[in-house]
């Protein structure tokens, strides 16, 4: 038996990490059968929530944990119940000192239902965040020191760090997060090892789920000491979330059959509402938070990424990309969205295509399943009108024969299938500009039409050379090459479209609007049914 097992604290966190996907505003009915479960399990600590400052959008109950809310909630007796706050939120304040915050935020201890506070604190800002742990300790609280990527750090400073907590003689637990999710139980141990050199208290594990390591680091860290240990119902929590709250305590009880944990009054909560809140916001481990992790990529990224399904796997993976080039410990809504955009691109290639296409119609062939289901009378129209034919991708079902050339303009795709492009016997229209070295050089038999894009909002202009557009489509790109060569006109083949009330519709629909006022479109039309804003005809109409 794990001897550390009857000295274990379960601190749940579930409102207050899980509030990221719900902006901490749960359903009543949900924070009541919620604080009924965790006490009839014996869980030890409720982190109930944050205590933030204002905000200037909505946020939830547990954005603010107010002692006049929490008092309202039928909190359970003879349970701590803590809150978290951000040393970073009182420190960029520029209005008020941390001590003045500090006192904004909280009363005496003696008048509130909160016992202790948890101070979240990058490694960075450890040395200006005692006056905010001080001023905690002087109104009553037990406070606890949570060191986020504790992993970007080495031994020897993570042992200056628990010294300099240790000095400050009143701090409670020190707990150290997983924040990128990117340990393994060795690097646990690690961490445990190096922290106790320097600190004699208790210590308290984060872990977070990208990698799928979340509930073994966690016992890892219990089997080397570690008292206080983290989780949430279903996991949830920001990112990848963290580890189960249900299968740590079944776990613990599965070492220690005389363990005072009870699981089962968990899973009726986990297999009913925190079940129906993960089916919709989808948290927990996955390729793309085993990448962010692998790259060092702040999970928040992802998390945002994959909100309301906004982006496809190829935009998500070609940010991936992109962030694993930059410094992105660190969350920032710009740099995801110069990541998805793809901002960086040369909107000059090395290719001209003027006149390539003089006095000839292009027809663009997109991927949508109309385009099958026509593939006989397009192959027929193709044949007898004899047009420049631009393919989109590489299809199964379109015969090489009847294509002029591939258009591709999406870094993950290409990678995808640049082995099968060199063994083709048409060129490829590519920004040879965004594309990795690594997969340029994995095409060195296929010809190559270097036509350059550049990303930016709002833009759409053609040039001889290439383009530049608010968003890198490939059928707009395709659309950007047509008009380059001079074509008579543009048709569309299985362009199907996204329906009306999808987010894509409307972006798509924006960049058709565009082109319609640049100084050198020219006539475009669908010949197979599209749900876009465009002019349709039909590939069986025998005056196309």
């Amino acid at each position: 038996m794990n001897k550390n097992i009857e000295n274990t604290v379960i601190l749940d966190c579930t409102l207050r990490d899980g509030g990221y996907y719900v902006d901490w505003d749960f359903e009543e009915s949900i924070v009541e059968k919620y604080l009924s479960a965790v006490k009839i399990a014996n869980i030890d600590i409720i982190e109930i929530g944050f205590r933030f400052l204002p905000s200037s959008k909505f946020l939830g109950p547990f954005a603010y944990s107010t002692d006049e809310y929490l008092r309202t909630i039928g909190l359970p007796e003879n349970i701590p119940i803590a809150v978290m706050v951000n040393v970073s939120e009182l420190l960029n304040n520029k209005e008020y000192t941390a001590r003045e915050l500090v006192n904004q935020l909280f009363t005496e201890k003696s008048k509130s239902p909160i016992s202790i506070v948890r101070v979240a604190v990058h490694i960075k800002d450890i040395n200006d965040s005692y006056e905010i742990v001080d001023e905690l300790r002087i109104l009553g609280y037990r406070v606890f020191i949570n060191l986020m990527q504790i992993d970007s750090v080495d031994i020897n400073q993570i042992n200056k760090i628990a010294s300099l907590i240790e000095d400050w003689g009143f701090i409670e637990v020190l707990y150290f997060a997983d924040s990128l999710g990117c340990m393994d139980p060795n690097w646990v141990e690690k961490i445990v090892n190096s922290l106790s050199i320097s600190w004699p208290g208790f210590l308290g594990i984060h872990a977070h789920n990208n990698m799928g390591l979340a509930l073994p680091n966690t016992l890892k860290a219990q089997k080397c000491g570690v008292k206080y240990l983290d989780s949430t119902i279903c996991g949830m929590g920001r990112g990848a979330g963290n580890t189960n709250t249900e299968y740590l305590v079944s776990e613990i009880t599965r070492q220690d059959i005389s363990s005072k944990y009870f699981p089962e009054a968990l899973f009726p909560l986990v297999l009913q509402e925190f079940g129906d809140l993960k089916q919709k916001y989808k948290w927990g481990e996955s390729a793309y938070y085993f990448l962010s992790a692998t790259h060092g990529i702040h999970p928040t990224y992802i998390q945002e990424m994959l909100n309301g399904d906004l982006y496809d796997t190829g935009q998500i993976l070609s940010a991936v990309n992109f962030l694993k080039k930059s410094s992105v410990s660190f969350f920032s809504s710009e740099k995801m969205l110069t990541a998805l955009t793809g901002s960086e691109g040369n909107s000059s290639g090395s290719w001209s295509a003027s006149g390539w296409a003089e006095n000839k119609d292009v027809l663009i062939l997109a991927s949508g399943s109309r385009l099958k289901e026509h593939i006989k009378e397009i192959t027929r129209y193709i044949k007898h009108k004899n047009p420049v034919v631009l393919c989109l991708n590489i299809n199964e079902f379109i015969p090489e024969s009847i294509v002029t050339a591939y258009v591709a303009c999406h870094d993950t795709r290409i990678l995808i299938e640049s082995d099968r492009y060199n063994s083709l016997n048409i060129p490829v229209i590519l920004p040879l500009d965004r594309i990795p070295a690594s997969i340029a050089e994995l095409m060195d038999k296929v010809t190559i039409f270097d036509f350059g894009m550049a990303i930016k909002e709002g833009k759409f202009k053609v040039s001889d050379t290439g383009c530049t557009l608010s968003s890198p489509l490939s059928l707009f790109y395709a659309i950007s090459v047509a008009i380059a060569g001079n074509a008579n006109q543009i048709l569309l083949a299985g362009a199907d479209g996204y329906e009306p009330g999808d987010h894509r519709y409307k972006k798509v629909s924006l960049l058709f609007d565009q082109y319609r006022t640049i100084e050198n479109s020219i006539p475009l039309c669908a010949i197979t049914k599209t749900t876009y804003p465009i002019e349709q005809r039909s590939v069986y109409d025998p005056t196309l």
